[in-house]
This record gives structure tokens, sequence and C-alpha cells, in this order.
């Protein structure tokens, strides 16, 4: 039985039990495989890095696509970029929305996680409130006019085709997107092995919206496991959402979750001293205020 490990990250590096190579190929963006795992089962690898796997995905994607969907009043227009695997389309289907876009740049990504990865993606794809578009999310949301009540960035790390969706361009027109209400969510990395990147997305966010929140998780197929997402609006809070009102609604729409809950919901967004301090979230007189005791060098 051999093993997959990514390449390290900062020092940084985890392995798997591999039994199967289920899919091995290279489209005009990436290359992909599909690796049978012994802790994770079906797992999806793009350019050498772990992007979901059936066992775990639930984590990820849930408080990718709920946190946002609750935090606003009444979703009815989702967007999401990338997510080629389904998952967080998925998500956002098990709410009553009227439409949900996923603009999605490897088709290739979608057809084999649609030939191996389809516990991920359920009948999402073929749901009829879903449009697909194989194109570039960057582009896409630069020339569009619709408007949408909560935004999904589902993306791999800042790197290759990846790049453009962390600079200030893109949140600009992803303000002018969600319009008053509305909320975007990024994937936004490790605040252990991948903190400069998170700063970096944070402070873009800050100089366009003015209100930017970010959220924890544990992931554990990605680097460092500690994961984070960083929300931003021009006037949700989504830290701020009542518990009680996320219950009743969570009865309402009839789906079973596995991660998320009210309360983990409102837990998410306190965050340990050390990223506080890096995010700028504590001034310096304040005694609980520690060093960031890993800088992202």
């Amino acid at each position: 039985m051999r093993e997959f490990a990514e390449p390290y990250r900062r020092g940084w590096r985890e392995s798997v039990q591999v039994r199967e190579l289920l899919y091995d190929g290279t489209s005009e963006f990436q290359h992909i495989q599909v690796l049978d795992t012994v802790p994770f089962g079906r797992m999806l690898v793009l350019d050498d890095a772990c992007q979901t796997s059936e066992v775990e995905e639930y984590i990820y994607h849930e408080m990718l696509v709920h946190v946002p969907m609750m935090a606003h009043p009444d979703p009815q227009r989702a967007l999401v970029i990338g997510g080629g695997d389904g998952g967080a389309l998925r998500r956002v289907l098990e709410y009553p929305v009227e439409k949900a876009t996923m603009v999605e740049i490897d088709g290739e990504v979608v057809r084999v996680s649609r030939e191996f990865l389809l516990g991920i993606a359920g009948d999402a794809f073929e749901h009829p409130n879903t449009e697909l578009i194989i194109g570039d999310g960057v582009k896409y949301l630069r020339e569009t006019r619709e408007h949408f009540d909560v935004i999904l960035v589902d993306s791999t790390d800042p790197v290759g085709p990846a790049v453009e969706l962390f600079n200030e361009e893109f949140y600009r027109n992803a303000k002018r997107a969600i319009g008053a209400n509305g909320i975007i969510v990024t994937q936004s990395g490790s605040p252990l092995v991948m903190l400069d990147e998170l700063i970096d997305a944070v402070e873009r966010m800050r100089g366009i919206f003015p209100i930017v929140k970010t959220y924890l998780c544990g992931v554990p197929i990605y680097p460092g496991v500690l994961w984070s997402f960083t929300a931003a609006s021009n006037t949700v809070d989504p830290s701020a959402a009542d518990p009680a009102q996320i219950a009743a609604r969570l009865r309402a729409h009839g789906k079973p979750t596995g991660w998320y809950t009210p309360e983990i919901h409102r837990a998410a967004f306190a965050l340990p001293n050390f990223l506080a301090a890096a995010l700028g979230m504590q001034t310096p007189d304040d005694p609980t205020a520690l060093p960031v005791p890993i800088s992202g060098e």
C-alpha cells in the first residue's frame, strides 16, 4: 500500500495511505487525480494539493455555505465560484433558492467529480435550479449584471488559475454584485502555515467592504488542519446571527448537518489571540494580546 503526501508547505506535510489511484489526468489548467485513501475514502487532488474527500468533505462545505446562507435573512440567488466537486453547490441547494449559479474554470474537474465523486455532489449538477457555467469566474463576475445574495469562493489556494480570485478588482466586482445586503465568503487558508495569505486577503477586503469577519474550523486534509474563511458584506455581520433563528431555519430546510450547528456558527468567529493580533483586532495595550507565534515566513 503506497502513500500520498502533498509537497511541504512551510515545513508542514501530511500523508495518507492510498489503496488505489482511480484517475490520473491533466486538463488545460492542472493535474487532476482521484485517490481511494484509507482514512478518507475517495479524495480529489489538484496539482498535488488535496481538495476534498468523501469522508470529511461535509466539514468544509457546511462551514463555507451555511454560515453566509444562515446570516442572510432570505437568500434566493447564490453564486459559487470554483467548487468543481459540487459539494458547495449541493449545500446551497438545500435552501429554497430561486437560482444557484456555479462558475468553474476547469470543466475536467466537474467531469471527473461527476464520474468518481458522486457522493459529494449528489444530484446538484442536475438540479433544475442549477446554472453550471464552465468559464473564468473572475471574468464572469467582472461582466455579469446579475445580483446575488451570497457569493461563495470555493477555490484552490492563490496560485495558478485561482490567483485572481484574491485581488482587489475581484472583491470590487463582488461588492457590486452582492448589492446592499449580500455576503461574500472565501476560503482564506490556514492561519498556522498560510498566515501571510490570510492577512493579505483580509486587508484587501477591508479596503472595500465595511464588514469583514474571519471564522475558523478544522479540516483534516488541509495544511495545518486549522482552516479559515473570511466573510464580507456591506451591511450584514455574519457573526451576529441569532442561534435561535438558525436552529429554526435548520429545522425548516430539513437537511441534517454533520458539523454545522447554531452554536458552532457563533463560536467559529471567536478567534485565538495570536490570530486576532495578526488581523489587527487587538489594541497594543490589550493585556491579553500576545505576539504572533507563527509569522508565516
